[in-house]
């Protein structure tokens, strides 16, 4: 799973650069095209959602956003079926020329 991480624009509910959106959108087609990607979506702003959190067992909380953290939250989510860490790594490369100031966290799917 690739984890595309937001900025302080998109948290205030800016669209994304359209140039950087459309180089990114090429990406996911090449993806499509090599037949590894899942799934690949793009997030609302964390104003939009809310945690859930456990201060006391038991006793969860839930805490509408948004968020002070913007460097933590995700803006995207591109699932993709891939053989290996690298070429996860070499997918998530081709983002980063799309966007080369969004970090992208690689994770992988249990099971």
């Amino acid at each position: 799973m690739l984890l595309h991480k937001t900025n302080d624009s998109l948290e205030a509910g800016n669209p994304p650069d359209p140039e950087i959106l459309e180089r990114a959108d090429a990406v996911l087609e090449e993806m499509r095209q090599a037949g590894v990607l899942v799934l690949g979506e793009g997030l609302m702003p964390s104003s939009r959602g809310a945690r859930v959190t456990f201060p006391a067992p038991g006793q969860p909380r839930v805490i509408d956003g948004p968020f002070a953290e913007t460097k933590e939250l995700v803006a995207g989510v591109s699932i993709i079926r891939v053989d290996s860490k690298e070429e996860a790594v070499r997918w998530a490369l081709r983002f980063a020329e799309a966007d080369p100031h969004t970090p992208i966290d690689i994770l992988e799917i249990a099971g």
